[in-house]
């Protein structure tokens, strides 16, 4: 139980969208269960229905994002169904639907990418517009034209402001500027999402922890802007010999380290030969031989973190002996 509610935390704590769906989950709980039994209660059977068809199919949405583990999809999904079941309540209720409408629009922009969000927000407006026109005056049209228009403009540009910082940080957060590689600290997070796809899925994942030889005595033969030069090459050489879905992360000085997911630690070994031999031949020049260590494991159920590292670690060393004896 406690393994089962750390992964809902870490994926509340990793997946924004994630959250913004989950609460919207909650929120529409307790605003249409009781407007449908209220409904229900009234004599409104057909409203009641409508209000209990619109949280239930919100629901499964949610329950997808989670089972699947695709918030963006599970988010976009969100939002056309928001934005239907807004025509479809302003069809239902006049004027009074346009005050469920515009909390829809804005959460729109949480729910999805900015430009998305705004597309969508358009088509509801102009949907809405003709349907308005049966109940309501034109003053009160054009003020429901100029607010969509309005509170659409600045919620966009708030939302592209507010996804290009994102995209700034998360790269300085979890990117390393010399090599491109992914940093110690996304790696730790990659590591525990491994770990909870191993327990709830039963999906394997393997690690490679690579090591160049003797890096101490480039950066002292040929300065440390050469070293610099083959850090950024080797980590180019890796990402170039391996899946794009794998993800290559700079651990440390001249280490890195490989994350392999659905790979069991006997095929790890052999993409791990196939690296060092690519190193070996590609890396350096006649000047200056490179040569590679590497350690391999594969992810057991009774391990963490720490336990994972450790052996990836511990294979290292032992594969640096064996290079030092040959």
């Amino acid at each position: 139980m406690k393994a089962w509610m750390k992964s809902i935390r870490n994926r509340l704590r990793r997946d924004f969208v994630l959250r913004v769906i989950s609460l919207l989950g909650i929120c529409e709980t307790l605003t249409l269960l009781p407007f449908s039994l209220y409904r229900f209660i009234q004599g409104s059977v057909g409203k009641g229905l409508f209000d209990g068809v619109a949280l239930l199919l919100i629901l499964c949405i949610i329950g997808y994002s989670w089972w699947a583990d695709d918030s963006q999809r599970g988010g976009f999904t969100l939002a056309v169904t928001s934005a239907l079941f807004a025509g479809i309540t302003t069809s239902v209720l006049g004027f009074v639907g346009v005050f469920w409408s515009f909390p829809m629009m804005l959460t729109n922009f949480f729910l999805t990418d900015a430009r998305r969000a705004l597309m969508i927000n358009v088509v509801m407006s102009i949907v809405m517009t003709p349907i308005l026109m049966q109940f309501s005056r034109p003053e009160s049209i054009f003020s429901f034209i100029a607010s969509s228009i309005t509170a659409n403009s600045c919620a966009y540009l708030y939302a592209r402001r507010s996804d290009l910082q994102q995209r700034a940080l998360k790269r300085l957060a979890t990117y390393d500027d010399l090599t491109g590689a992914r940093n110690r600290r996304s790696l730790e997070e990659s590591l525990a999402y491994a770990r909870d796809k191993l327990i709830d899925e039963g999906r394997p994942c393997s690690l490679i922890l690579l090591d160049l030889d003797n890096f101490k005595s480039i950066n002292d033969r040929f300065g440390h802007a050469y070293g610099d030069e083959v850090l950024a090459k080797c980590a180019n050489l890796i990402r170039r010999s391996v899946r794009s879905d794998d993800c290559l992360f700079r651990f440390g000085g001249e280490e890195f380290v490989l994350l392999l997911a659905d790979i069991e630690e006997i095929d790890a070994a052999e993409v791990a030969e196939d690296l060092r031999e690519i190193i070996a031949n590609q890396l350096g020049d006649p000047s200056c031989l490179i040569t590679a260590s590497l350690g391999v494991t594969g992810l057991y159920l009774s391990d963490d973190t720490k336990r994972w590292m450790k052996r990836a670690d511990d294979a290292l060393y032992e594969a640096k002996i064996m290079a030092e004896i040959a």
